[in-house]
């Protein structure tokens, strides 16, 4: 595993469930082990996973308690002189650091935003970039796309943006893990149709409208329908995960499932840290059969004993998507499957949860819902299915023509020149350590190709005026920025050709000759 943070930059990604925090500890113990003078840091962004990561790491590497510091106001400790600290990016990215660090960890890495919108991620990796320019970073996450913006690594991303994750170095999915017994096997059942009422509810930043979710299902014939999809298909499930909409909506859900004689109760932002403790312990338990949430049990929670997940809450998210379906998936004793009753549409805007469907902004086109429910028995199938496995219902095959005269050819490059697929800009660290604005062009044929711009001269005056006239010729003469920072920001000024010219310089690596 150490050889996934010998790169700058790396991300690695498994299903919850796949012991993502018990694979970074045995890297830091290996790493560790051979290289004690070696100085690491783990950040994440709430206290739960800070403690589950210094809970984990002691399992795995027990000698590590007298070079371990946590650095978070939470739990209240602020220690930054051991040989590994785990801490909260917001703790950390307020101290400045006088020392080097080797390896930086980033749990739940999908919260790293573009590098063009900054934040307190890459400030924290800027100051240490500053005392340490071959710092590591590796990225951990169940879910390594994000809403609004589409991957977190390559370029399959918000045009206009990028991502400091250059590829997806390790990767193990949902159905690699059930396959092999490391989880349990899900089955999924569509509750209620919500297609047409969700069509209502307007988007903001590509999600749906909490207060329109909010008045949409606190409708009474919502509240009823989750008590009976639960009555119709939850016999013998008594650990049932509900996801609600907002406080109000989860504990009027609450009040319904016991109403109807369920032990339910609802955890939410507003209870005290006493009364969640309670809760969740009276859940895990058997006190309670049912526990609803609001944002809470989605990151960091972990109960093996739920055997039933009830969505009432949709999303447009897909890692949020994948990360309910997590909570479930946990081995136990007894345990054969996860049941999932799906009362917000959610398999028919993500699909499958081992591959969702990502949406990449102003990319992504149409087409059919990637899930679709029986119209006997309610269980979700992928739409390319005929037969329901659960009751044997079969769809009639329809064959559609094709008008093949709609097809047109894609324009052939003039000989010698390559097409401009798609071009990115972002700040990096050069191998001798001057902050530098990389282009990224990415041509066909060639691939992706890298110029580094020296807009601020740190290396020579001559590499700065060679990078601002390259600017000055792609922004159609407008002014170049001063810093990396302002070139960033103002990455829609560039206009690049349809077609590059490309050759390969002495040492035969690619490069653009003309961009004209």
């Amino acid at each position: 595993m150490a050889d996934l943070v010998r790169e700058p930059y790396a991300l690695l990604q498994a299903a919850t469930g796949g012991g993502k925090t018990i694979i970074f500890a045995e890297i830091i113990r290996r790493w560790m082990s051979e290289y004690p003078e070696m100085k690491i840091m783990i950040s994440a962004h709430r206290q739960e996973l800070i403690t589950q990561a210094r809970d984990k790491l002691l399992a795995v590497w027990p000698e590590g308690i007298r070079h371990l510091g946590l650095a978070c106001a939470g739990v209240g400790s602020v220690r930054l002189d051991r040989s590994v600290t785990i801490g909260s990016v917001q703790t950390l990215d307020r101290r400045s650091f006088n020392r080097m660090i080797d390896l930086l960890i980033i749990d739940e890495a999908h919260r790293v935003p573009a590098v063009e919108t900054g934040g307190q991620y890459h400030s924290l990796i800027r100051g240490l970039q500053t005392f340490n320019p071959r710092l590591r970073v590796l990225g951990v996450t169940a879910t390594p796309y994000r809403l609004s913006h589409g991957y977190i690594y390559g370029k399959e991303c918000r045009p206009g943006r990028s991502n400091i994750f250059p590829k997806l170095n390790y990767h193990i999915s949902l159905d690699t893990l059930i396959s092999g017994g490391f989880l349990v096997p899900w089955r999924a059942k569509e509750g209620q149709n919500m297609t047409d009422d969700l069509s209502q509810i307007k988007l903001i930043n590509g999600e749906y409208d909490t207060a329109g979710l909010n008045s949409l299902y606190l409708r009474g014939v919502h509240i009823r329908s989750a008590v009976e999809a639960y009555e119709k298909h939850g016999e013998g499930r008594d650990k049932v995960l509900v996801f609600a909409v907002s406080i109000e909506h989860a504990e009027k859900l609450a009040e319904a499932f016991q109403d109807a004689g369920h032990k339910a109760g609802a955890v939410h932002s507003r209870l005290t840290g006493w009364d969640r403790k309670n809760l969740l312990t009276s859940f895990d338990r058997g006190d309670l059969k049912i526990l609803v949430n609001v944002g809470i049990l989605t990151e960091g929670w972990d109960s093996p004993k739920v055997n039933m997940i009830l969505m009432c809450r949709p999303t447009k998210a897909p890692a949020l998507f994948v990360q309910m379906i997590g909570r479930g998936t946990r081995l136990y004793p007894g345990k054969t499957d996860l049941l999932i009753l799906d009362l917000a549409d959610n398999f028919k805007n993500h699909g499958d949860p081992s591959a969702p469907q990502v949406q990449i902004p102003a990319k992504s086109g149409g087409g059919d819902p990637p899930f679709k429910a029986c119209p006997d028995c309610q269980t979700l199938l992928a739409v390319s299915s005929l037969t329901c496995p659960e009751c044997g219902h079969k769809w009639e095959v329809r064959l559609e023509e094709k008008n093949l005269t709609d097809l047109v050819p894609v324009k052939s490059p003039p000989p010698g020149r390559s097409r401009v697929i798609s071009y990115s800009v972002y700040g990096k660290i050069s191998q001798r350590g001057y902050y530098m604005l990389v282009l990224d062009v990415v041509c066909r044929p060639g691939g992706s190709i890298k110029r580094w711009l020296d807009i601020e001269g740190a290396a020579s005056y001559y590499g700065q005026g060679r990078a601002r006239n390259l600017w000055w010729q792609l922004s159609n003469r407008s002014k170049p920025p001063a810093t990396v920072q302002e070139a960033i920001t103002r990455a829609n000024d560039l206009k690049m050709p349809e077609f590059v010219t490309i050759i390969k310089d002495i040492h035969g690596y690619k490069k653009i000759k003309e961009f004209s």
